[in-house]
């Protein structure tokens, strides 16, 4: 009986190893000693649980893991995105950025969706927290800790944003993109983007200028 005991004790605890995954993820921070940088005294991390698809088979979540999915092909040096979904309109409006999560304050993240070793983190909000559970679900017992990592260098490397605007049509079935800049380069125009530090007078309509739709997705 002890025997059987002792074997039982084991197996409930390789389940529940098993069953209960932590993905540990670094995010590194260059600094130099020409700054006046101080190394923190404690840890920064920030836990969240991991996210699967609700149902596979609904056409807004396919074409939602194929943009992450061109997102991640094209980006070669993020690995982390922020996700803001809520209703706009005849659709849903998708804003994505490359940004270093424990660099941000106030913000509630309701999940890591992962693909193709990238994490697509989702932003909760009072206006979007339903949408986000019609969508995704959290995957039980797997959660994802981004911890905070510090490389001394000699010169800093800046690296280039990725941001990604679209809107789904929920009657259409399809993706529209505004814009979507890759690592510094706006991959609707095949150039580098343009960054002004502040607006100027203009005679054209930025109407014309700027709004830019283009299909990504043939149905």
């Amino acid at each position: 009986m002890k025997r059987f005991i002792i074997l039982f004790t084991i197996a409930i605890a390789t389940v529940t190893a098993v069953n209960s995954q932590t993905m540990n993820v670094a995010l590194n921070k260059l600094y130099c000693d020409t700054s006046d940088f101080v190394l923190p005294d404690k840890a920064i991390k920030q836990k969240m649980p991991m996210l699967t698809i609700a149902n596979p088979k609904w056409d807004f979540t396919v074409k939602f893991r194929d943009i992450a999915n061109r997102i991640a092909t094209e980006d070669y040096d993020n690995i982390v995105f922020t996700v803001m979904l809520h209703y706009a309109g005849v659709g849903i409006d998708i804003d994505i950025d490359s940004q270093d999560i424990l660099d941000l304050n106030n913000v509630k993240y309701y999940g890591d969706f992962i693909v193709d070793r990238r994490h697509f983190v989702l932003l909760e909000n009072e206006d979007n927290k339903d949408l986000l559970k019609t969508f995704f679900k959290k995957a039980r017992g797997k959660d994802v800790v981004f911890e905070r990592t510090f490389e001394k260098v000699i010169d800093m490397i800046a690296i280039e944003p990725t941001h990604y605007k679209a809107i789904y049509n929920e009657r259409q079935r399809s993706y529209k993109v505004n814009e979507f800049i890759a690592n510094g380069t706006d991959k609707l125009n095949k150039a580098p983007a343009q960054i002004q530090d502040a607006p100027q007078e203009q005679n054209v309509d930025d109407n014309d200028a700027f709004k830019i739709d283009v299909e990504l997705f043939d149905q």
